[in-house]
C-alpha cells in the first residue's frame, strides 16, 4: 500500500464503546446495559471499537488530557468537541415502529452505542453484510450509522463510497463535508439549528439527505439528546466531526498518503507545515475488517507521532487554532484543501493491498 518506501504508515484509529463521565450526561444511558454488551462481546470483530484512539488524538490536539481538567492552555469544556468525534462513527438514529427489528433494538428509541448497544452492533454487522454483497447503501434503503461505515457517506471518515472512485470526486466530497462542519462550527448565518440540512447550498447535499425527511441540524447532531440542542454546544460537536474526517485522514485503512516534503507549508503559511499529500482514499466495503482495525493500539499511535511531521495531532491542532479565532470558511479553506491535497500519482481508490482478504500482512506497516 505504501510503495516505492515513500510513505508514512498510518493507523487505523478507533474508539471506545466505554462512554465517558461527560458522555453520560450527554444521552440517556444505562451503565448496565451498556457493560452487558461488552461483557457479553456484542462488540468483538466490530472494526470501529476499541481503544479510545480518537478521543485520544483530540484531546491531546486541544491539550486537554482529560474531561473538565483546566490544564494551561486548554480550552476548559471540550466534551462537546469529543462528542463530535465519537458522532461520525456513532451518529445517533432511530428506527420508526415496525422497522429496525434487530434482537436488542426498540422503536422509537435513539440507538447510540452507549444507549443500544446490542441493537447498534447487530445494525452495524448487517450494514456490514450488506456491503459485502454489494447493495449500496444511501438513505433511500439505512441509517446514518451503515451509510458513514458501508455506503454514501464513507467520506465522514477519509473514504470513497465505492472502489474505483476517483479521487477528485472523494476530495471533493471531504471537502463539502468540511465547508458544512466548519461553517456550522463557526456559527455562521444560515447555518444554525433550525436549518434543514437537504437546504444547505453545499456540494450533494441536496441529493444525500432527500430522504431525511426534514433533518434540521439539529436532528443531524443531537438525535435524542435536548441537552446538545444550543448553538455553542452544536458547533462544537460540528468541530469535532471535522476532526473526527481529518484523524481518519491518516489512518492506513482509510487512506494512503506520502511522506511529508521537509519544509514545505499550506498556502504559503509559515505556520501551515503540509501534511503528505494522498495517493489514495480506500474503500471500505471489500476490505478484510480484520485488517482494517489491527491496528488500533495506543503504542501504534505513538509509532505514527514519532515519524515525520506534521502529524496528526499537529492537524487537527491547527485547526482547532483557526476556530478559536473565528477563522470565516474562506480563510480556512486554503489550509484544509492542502490537508487533503492529492499527490501527482493519485490513483482511484480500491480496499488497498493490505486490506484484502489474502493479502499478507506487513508487519513494518502496521506497527506490530
Amino acid at each position: 500500500m505504501f510503495g516505492g518506501g515513500g510513505a508514512t504508515p498510518a493507523l487505523a484509529w478507533k474508539l471506545t464503546p466505554e462512554a465517558t463521565a461527560a458522555e453520560r450526561g450527554l444521552a440517556a444511558y444505562s451503565a448496565s446495559r451498556l457493560q452487558r454488551a461488552i461483557n457479553s462481546s456484542a462488540f468483538q470483530g466490530v472494526a470501529v471499537v476499541g481503544h479510545a484512539v480518537h478521543e485520544n488524538i483530540t484531546r491531546r490536539a486541544l491539550q486537554c488530557m482529560d474531561d473538565g481538567l483546566d490544564v494551561p492552555g486548554c480550552e476548559y469544556d471540550i466534551r462537546y468537541q469529543v462528542a463530535g468525534v465519537r458522532w461520525n462513527d456513532d451518529p445517533a438514529f432511530m428506527f420508526l415502529p415496525g422497522r429496525g427489528e434487530y434482537v436488542g433494538c426498540i422503536a422509537g428509541q435513539t440507538v447510540r452505542m452507549v444507549t443500544q448497544p446490542v441493537c447498534w452492533a447487530r445494525v452495524f454487522r448487517h450494514g456490514e453484510s450488506a456491503a459485502a454483497r454489494g447493495v449500496r447503501l444511501t438513505g433511500a434503503n439505512g441509517n446514518l450509522l451503515v451509510r458513514s461505515h458501508f455506503g454514501d457517506l464513507q467520506f465522514l471518515h477519509a473514504m470513497a463510497i465505492a472502489d474505483g472512485e476517483a479521487p477528485e470526486q472523494t476530495r471533493r466530497n471531504v471537502l463539502a463535508w468540511a465547508e458544512f462542519t466548519w461553517r456550522t462550527a463557526t456559527g455562521e448565518p444560515g447555518f444554525g439549528l433550525e436549518r434543514v440540512v437537504a437546504s444547505l447550498p453545499i456540494e450533494g447535499f441536496a441529493q444525500r439527505f432527500k430522504f431525511n425527511r426534514g433533518w434540521r441540524i439539529q436532528d443531524l447532531f443531537a438525535l435524542g439528546d435536548p441537552t446538545a440542542r444550543r448553538a455553542d454546544r452544536l458547533q462544537r460537536i460540528a468541530l469535532g466531526s471535522l476532526m473526527h474526517v481529518v484523524e481518519d485522514s491518516f489512518a492506513a485503512g482509510h487512506v494512503n498518503r506520502a511522506a511529508p516534503v521537509p519544509g514545505a507549508t499550506c498556502a504559503g503559511r509559515a505556520d501551515w507545515p503540509a501534511p503528505g499529500p494522498v495517493v489514495e482514499f480506500h474503500s471500505y466495503p471489500h476490505q478484510d475488517a480484520r485488517k482494517h482495525g489491527r491496528a488500533d493500539q495506543p503504542d501504534a499511535l505513538a509509532a505514527h507521532l514519532a515519524g515525520p511531521r506534521p502529524h496528526v495531532i499537529d492537524v487537527v491542532g491547527t485547526l482547532a487554532a483557526l476556530w478559536r479565532a473565528g477563522v470565516p470558511w474562506d480563510d480556512a479553506r486554503p489550509y484544509l484543501e492542502c490537508v487533503f491535497a492529492l499527490a501527482p500519482d493519485a490513483r482511484p481508490s480500491s480496499a488497498g493491498d493490505d486490506y484484502q482478504p489474502d493479502a499478507p500482512l506487513n508487519p513494518a506497516q502496521w506497527g506490530g
